[in-house]
């Protein structure tokens, strides 16, 4: 394998690792794909946080339906497809996704992926996979809620989470245990602070985008205008979306969804 394979990371690179784009890779198993997407997603955060947001904006943009397709296809709690997703997840075109009928159950199942993997996880898993396995959970459930996951599910994790906060306690997988086990049960001390998390989240959606406006409605009352582009970015006026232009077109991509 050429090193600059690793090296170069693009959206295309990105996404032929998990297999929504083959190039000559043949039928490499996942968890091969797996460890060569890792390499490259580490690569890539040691670029400067914009050169990150445009390529995780321009692999939502672009691949989230086939990426979400082959998430579901390989029914495992953690694979190529699902590390890819949930670096994408802090992306707007992410959360307006699980809005779309495509985004659909996203959160419950894979809430029943980690109730059937509890007992692997807590005793086989490394602390990366584990708080990559419930950093992504925690953000599905804080986007799309607890309504639709199975009670004997949630149950089930409920009871067999706090043992891997207690193996990793200090570290992130703790961290990210304990997010999921706030929002399985609806802590009413963490609440809070999980709704800013989800405001902060679903802000380019619903809070307009230009400098220092936080409006959620323009000053007519009408609603926000959207980016007739990339569709995840809304305005209360066309002054706004002038002068928020510069910053937000290294981020602005047509949608496939």
């Amino acid at each position: 394998m050429d090193i600059q394979q690793i090296l170069n990371v693009t959206p295309e690179s990105l996404v032929t690792w998990v297999g929504v784009l083959e190039g000559d890779l043949g039928n490499l198993p996942d968890s091969v794909r797996e460890a060569r997407l890792s390499n490259q997603l580490a690569i890539l955060q040691s670029k400067p946080i914009g050169v990150q947001m445009k390529i995780h904006s321009e692999v939502a943009a672009k691949y989230l339906p086939s990426l979400i397709a082959l998430y579901r296809e390989r029914d495992q709690v953690i694979s190529s497809a699902s590390t890819l997703i949930n670096n994408i997840s802090d992306s707007p075109y992410f959360v307006r996704f699980l809005r779309t009928p495509g985004g659909d159950g996203i959160a419950a199942l894979q809430t029943k992926r980690a109730a059937a993997s509890i007992n692997q996880i807590n005793t086989t898993f490394n602390a990366d996979s584990v708080a990559e396995i419930f950093q992504f959970l925690g953000t599905l459930l804080l986007l799309q809620g607890v309504q639709d996951v199975a009670p004997e599910e949630k149950a089930i994790l409920l009871r067999h989470l706090p043992t891997c906060e207690r193996k990793f306690e200090g570290r992130l997988a703790s961290e990210t245990a304990g997010r999921c086990i706030a929002l399985l049960s609806d802590d009413p001390y963490m609440r809070p602070m999980m709704q800013e998390v989800k405001r902060v989240l679903e802000k380019p959606l619903e809070e307009c985008g230009g400098p220092g406006c936080a409006r959620r409605v323009q000053e007519n009352g009408a609603e926000l205008s959207q980016c007739s582009r990339c569709k995840s970015a809304v305005y209360c006026g066309v002054d706004h979306q002038k002068a928020a232009w510069a910053k937000h077109k290294p981020t602005c991509f047509a949608p496939t969804f």
